[in-house]
């Protein structure tokens, strides 16, 4: 066959690397074997104002990738008889098959006299629009490495990948690994084991859970109680509906092709403005009543929403998309003695009408506010899910979407209670302090700014905003995936500001 695929001009078949019989086998989870998830290999890189010894930085994390099962991650990634995902662990790990694949450069300059680094996000007195992850790929992961599933079902290289930046006052740390591996708390609970080694605190790390058993599908499953039906069941596109919003998907797509992703800076008396705002605009229409709770995540949901649909060329429905995190939500999860790495996140949707959409900030966070507390409760975590079960397939999307049919589709991710920027502590990596000043903020050995992308990020991926959470100065960062329209009324708000 190979023979016929290269005299018609077509490159040979590509083949897995024979199994290892000595390897240990995991499998993936419902929520981490989705189509989705295949389809994105997930960079991360983190800037520190430290100079940081990076082969310490390496040693300790391989060193937590062989304990017990954080083994997983350390695997290898392969498809079984039946089309799923699994991960095949070396038994032992060995630098010809290591547990995570490290690569280093030492720039001996000045982070700030480098002329791509100077460029990096940095806190500015002001709200700010800066450039987005996709123009730090040289830093982002090697030059090589895998950004495909494919690239690492056909080779045999670990689900983790190490790339250090060395400079002579800063070190950037980025990680890269397909995104059925974890979600957002399996980075975090990383970057804290991580930092437990570094520290020669093995004793503390917690036990990693979950990694044969999907604690998801047995929290579903579990027959304890009365079973909910799911509320948002009628509002579930099926059928001419879901067509309808798939054809206007696709028409956008056409129209306009061209996104920008960039990285937006909101100081913390900022983000209070927009809620002391927010506050007035419900004591306004509420004269006389208790004002209503709105979190800081509701009002910027609300402030991204508004600008997205105040971009747009005429009125629409927007249903935002957001991750909401079962760990939290199912008192299975939440109350055990250890981690889960792996991916765990549901949905949940703020149906905002057009008026309500590009209307007042107060009324966008109260609807997103009554809409997350009426999904998040165990009972409609649960029904979710075993609805999700129904129509799950492997590596495929059950097609789970609920709101208008003509509705713009907004995902929204909030990292804020991952808590990054203090989840690494690698002071005991530190060789010297990179930044001295008395304005300094932030403890030695700690995140001063991250962000993430897809390595090979969609055509389709558009509307979207992550809030990468809060600094050592409570001041927010966000990245976001937009249109320039979007992107011009964002600018507007900001000069309001």
């Amino acid at each position: 066959m190979d023979a016929l695929r290269r005299l018609l001009g077509a490159s040979p078949a590509r083949r897995p690397p024979p199994r290892v019989d000595s390897d240990d086998v995991y499998p993936a989870h419902m929520l981490d074997d989705t189509k989705s998830l295949r389809d994105i290999v997930v960079t991360w890189t983190l800037r520190f104002n430290d100079v940081l010894d990076a082969d310490k930085l390496h040693a300790s994390l391989s060193k937590l990738l062989d304990m017990g099962d954080w083994r997983k991650i350390g695997g290898r990634l392969r498809l079984n008889d039946k089309g799923e995902l699994e991960i095949n662990v070396p038994r032992p790990f060995t630098a010809e098959r290591p547990a995570v694949f490290y690569t280093h450069q030492a720039l001996a300059v000045d982070i700030e006299d480098h002329p791509l680094a100077k460029t990096l996000p940095k806190a500015t007195n002001g709200p700010s629009i800066q450039p987005g992850p996709p123009g730090f790929r040289a830093f982002a992961a090697r030059q090589d490495a895998p950004e495909t599933l494919e690239d690492f079902i056909y080779q045999d290289v670990p689900q983790l990948s190490l790339h250090v930046t060395s400079f002579n006052d800063a070190t950037l740390v980025a990680l890269s690994w397909p995104h059925t591996l974890m979600d957002v708390m399996g980075q975090q609970a990383l970057l804290h084991g991580w930092s437990l080694v570094l520290a020669g605190r093995e004793s503390e790390v917690s036990p990693m859970l979950g990694a044969r058993e999907d604690a998801i599908c047995a929290a579903a499953d579990a027959a304890a109680g009365g079973k909910e039906e799911f509320r948002l069941k009628q509002k579930q596109l099926r059928g001419w509906a879901l067509l309808m919003f798939g054809l206007r998907f696709a028409w956008g797509l056409l129209r306009n092709r061209a996104v920008e992703t960039r990285t937006v800076f909101l100081p913390e008396r900022v983000v209070a403005e927009l809620r002391r705002q927010a506050g007035g605009d419900l004591a306004a229409r509420n004269r006389g009543e208790e004002k209503p709770f709105i979190s800081e995540g509701d009002v910027l949901t609300a402030w991204a929403a508004r600008a997205v649909a105040s971009s747009l060329p005429r009125p629409r429905p927007v249903t935002v998309l957001h991750a909401l995190n079962a760990r939290f939500r199912l008192s299975s999860l939440a109350q055990t003695p250890g981690v889960y790495v792996q991916n765990m996140a549901v949905a949940a949707f703020t149906f905002l009408p057009p008026e309500v959409a590009g209307g007042l900030l107060g009324p966008i966070a109260l609807e997103n506010r009554r809409h997350l507390m009426d999904q998040s409760t165990e009972g409609q975590v649960l029904a979710f899910l075993r609805e999700l079960r129904r129509g799950s397939k492997t590596g495929s999307d059950p097609t789970l979407v609920c709101g208008e049919s003509d509705a713009l589709l907004m995902p929204f991710t909030n990292w804020t209670r991952a808590a990054i920027f203090r989840a690494a502590d690698f002071s005991p990596a530190v060789v010297r302090a990179g930044e001295t000043e008395p304005s300094r903020s932030n403890p030695a050995g700690t995140v001063v700014f991250h962000h993430t992308q897809s390595m090979r990020p969609g055509p389709a991926v558009r509307n979207v905003v992550v809030v990468l959470g809060k600094d050592h100065s409570d001041n927010y960062w966000l990245t976001g995936i937009l249109l320039p329209a979007a992107w011009a009324k964002i600018e507007e708000d900001m000069k309001k500001m």
